[in-house]
Formats: C-alpha cells, structure tokens, sequence
C-alpha cells in the first residue's frame, strides 16, 4: 500500500431525481419512508487504483463521470458507498478559478487558496514571488477576480496549483485555455513534476496530450471504467467510440469491454509493439556499411494495435511504403523519398470525398499529416469506384519506430465525417544514414558551426 496515491473501492455516488418539485416533500413527509425519487447514479461500483509517480490520463465524453470522480478523490464529495484511501498532499485544478472567491483580488486568493489547502500563511508568502511571476498577468494581480478574463483566471488557479509542492495533483482541461507561450509554461512545469516523482491525474479531451504526457489512461463511461491501458490504447478506443454511429456504439462498446488488456505498464506496452523480426533486421542492418545505408523490408513487421473506425461501406485495403524504384519497404533511411500507398473502395456514393494520413511516434503523438480537405480539395465518388492513393514523402525523420493512420471522409449533410478511419494502420523503422549530429523525432537539415574566436 506504501506505493499507493490513490485507491478508490466499490465507490458509488448517486443523486435522487424526482418528477415533480412536491415529490420531495411529500417524501421527506411520507411516515411510511415512501420513496419517491430514483437514484441517478454518477459513478457505481468504481474500482481504481493509482500508483505514486503515476500520470493517469482520463477521457470520456461529458456526463461520464469525470468531474464527480475528481471531486470524490479531492473531497469536495462525498461517496454514498465505498471508499476512497488518498496518500499524499493533493492540489486540484477542477474549473477556472475553483477555490476563488471572485470579490477578493488575486493577492487575496493566493493565500485564500492556501488556507482552503491547509497551508499555512507563512509558507504562502515564501511562495507568493513565484506564483505572480508564473502566473504574469501584471497589474490584474491586485484587482478583484471578477473582471479577470478565464484565460487570467487559469494562469492564476495553475501558478497556485503548481507551485504549493503537492504530492498529487489534478488537473481538469487547464492545458486547454490561455495563450500558446503559457500553455508552454505549463507543461514545462509539469515536466517537473514527471522528473519529481508526482502523481498526476490529467483530464482532457485532447487525446494527443493524454497520449504525450501521460503513463496510462482510463476511459470513463456511465460512471465506470470501461477501459484501463495505456494512453494509445485508450485514446484510440474512445476516439473510435467517440465518433461512431450512435446505432454503432453500444457494439463498439462491447468490443472494448471484452478486450483483454492487461494494465501493468511493461505488459501492456509488450503487447502492443511491433512484431518484429529482429534476426533479419540485424542481418540487414549490419549488412550495409554505415556510410550507405538501404531501406529493406521486414516480412513479419505488422502492428497489433490497428483500430478501424468502418461506420461506412469503405474499404481501405494494401497499405504500404514503396522506394521510388518500386520496391516495397518498411525499413526507411533517412532523407530518401518514399510512397506511402494504399487503395480505397467504395460501396456507396460520397460527395467531397477527401483522403488523408498522418505519421505518429511511438506512443502515438501525431508528428506530421496532410489531408485534401485542408486544401478545400475533394472527389465526388460513385458506388464501386475504387482509388489508389499515394502520399509522397521525405524521410526526415530520425531512427525509430513510427505508425501510420490512414483515413477517408466526406461531406455528409455539410459536415465532414470519417467514411473509415485506419488507427496504427501501418508500421515502419527508420535506420540512420550516416554519423549525424540530430536528435529527437525529426531533422531541420540544421548545421553546427563554430571558431575559435579567442586563445589564451
């Protein structure tokens, strides 16, 4: 239990709703104790456990239960069953500016934040200098919160929250307000505490920073767990739930609840790498010097975590990479142009028919992507037609394991939506081409130059 943050058991928070205003009275009168409310339940028989220097990402739509369970674990609730162990200082970001009271000014909600924490007021003056640097909102430091703006309002609540050294914290849709140098500001922040060993709960509906920041995810649904993985796991999941049929998402359901996913971290990342053939890529590896470097493919590398979002009769079919010679390829060399290829059938007719692709890292954080819709660009189809499609690129990335998703959309009733969608379609390698000074996802042909300007 010692590397225990959080442990919430058969936690269960509900709300009695009644038909009718009366219905309250006459059952708070009743002398019979007759019921007549039924219970909404928020969250039910909720089981979760959160591991010390864990950053839990947690998505679902609205109404699944994300807020309540925050407000259980940080207390601002309290469970009608079960219960709930916390193992450490938490500090939470709910809502802009939760915890402020909007006639006192932002000086005054500093230290009226810390008192709400149980921090004492002395520690809070050590800390104030920092909170207003962070936080840089100027002379609006000492006006009342009720004229700041909600971007203000959320500078102030993460300066706080961060900067009172808590073991957990919690944070709910904060990286998606105020301006791009401060949300920059905050996940440099939050890189600290990743290095200090925190506990982080982070709630968002931007599965690509659940996917870079996070170390696992959970996908909430009726106020339960329907899905604990890891975050590209879950991300796909919820995205393919997400934007499905609503005919289609009590199946998609389903699908997700009989998958067996294992939640140890290891485990679960085992499960979804490549399978690889790692004696052919070494022979082939080691077989060309390193000054000349050829791309080759290797026969048994295929992704086990493609995830098809087919809502549509549209079949997208024989995905892979070709040379420019035509020589099929999953092992790429820097710097050489390659075709991404792949063929589209459609069973129906599609107005403004638009296809796309996009290369993602490892841990599924979109890198580059291009789509001809971005360029108001489309194609009316007719049922049975069938498309190659070939997406041309220069390989400037660097060595590593990269996924593709490929995807076709058209405009249904004026909106764009998803014929079917290839999540983790394809996977490929990329291997150095010589000695290089790069590092990181990707090269900007940089160049390092320098002299002696100066001898003793």
């Amino acid at each position: 239990m010692n590397d225990v943050a959080i442990s919430l058991k058969n936690v269960s928070k509900y709300y009695k709703l009644y038909n009718a205003p009366k219905d309250r009275l006459k059952e708070a009168l009743s002398p019979a104790e007759k019921k007549y409310h039924k219970r909404y339940y928020a969250t039910k028989n909720l089981d979760l456990e959160i591991k010390k220097g864990e950053i839990l990402g947690i998505v679902g739509k609205n109404g699944s239960g994300k807020s309540t369970l925050l407000k259980l674990i940080t207390k601002v609730l309290t469970p009608d069953e079960g219960s709930i162990k916390v193992n450490g200082e938490i500090s939470a970001l709910l809502e802009l500016g939760s915890g402020f009271n909007p006639e006192f000014t932002g000086i005054q909600n500093i230290f009226f934040y810390g008192t709400i924490l149980g921090i004492s007021k002395q520690k809070m003056k050590e800390k104030l200098n920092d909170i207003v640097q962070f936080a840089d909102i100027g002379d609006f430091i000492d006006q009342p919160i009720k004229t700041y703006s909600s971007g203000m309002k959320a500078r102030l609540g993460f300066a706080v929250a961060v900067h009172i050294d808590p073991e957990i914290l919690i944070l709910d849709e904060v990286l998606s307000v105020g301006d791009v140098l401060f949300r920059r500001k905050c996940y440099a922040k939050m890189e600290e505490f990743f290095k200090g060993g925190k506990t982080i709960i982070y709630v968002s509906h931007d599965t690509n920073s659940i996917n870079e920041l996070c170390t696992r995810a959970i996908f909430l649904h009726q106020g339960n767990i329907i899905l604990d993985s890891d975050p590209n796991t879950v991300s796909k999941y919820y995205e393919k739930y997400l934007f499905a049929n609503k005919e289609n998402q009590e199946k998609i359901k389903n699908e997700i609840l009989n998958l067996s996913i294992i939640s140890d971290p290891e485990t679960m990342q085992e499960k979804i790498n490549v399978e690889k053939n790692e004696s052919e890529y070494n022979k082939n590896f080691l077989k060309n010097s390193p000054e000349k470097q050829n791309a080759f493919l290797i026969p048994n590398m295929k992704p086990q975590s493609t995830v098809e979002y087919n809502d549509y009769d549209v079949g997208i079919d024989n995905i892979h990479i070709e040379t420019q010679d035509g020589e099929t390829v999953n092992v790429l060399v820097q710097d050489e142009v390659y075709n991404y290829c792949y063929t589209v059938s459609f069973g129906l007719a599609a107005k403004n028919a638009s296809f796309s692709t996009q290369i993602k890292s490892e841990k599924g954080v979109r890198i580059s992507g291009a789509a001809l819709h971005n360029a108001d660009i489309g194609v009316d189809v007719k049922k049975g037609d069938q498309y190659k499609v070939t997406y041309t690129f220069t390989c400037q990335l660097l060595q590593g394991t990269y996924y593709t998703n490929t995807a076709v959309s058209a405009l249904v009733d004026f909106e764009r939506i998803y014929l079917n969608r290839m999540v983790d379609a394809f996977v490929f390698k990329v291997i150095k081409k010589e000695k290089s000074i790069y590092a990181g996802l990707v090269h900007l042909n940089q160049h390092i130059e320098y002299k002696k300007v100066k001898s003793l």
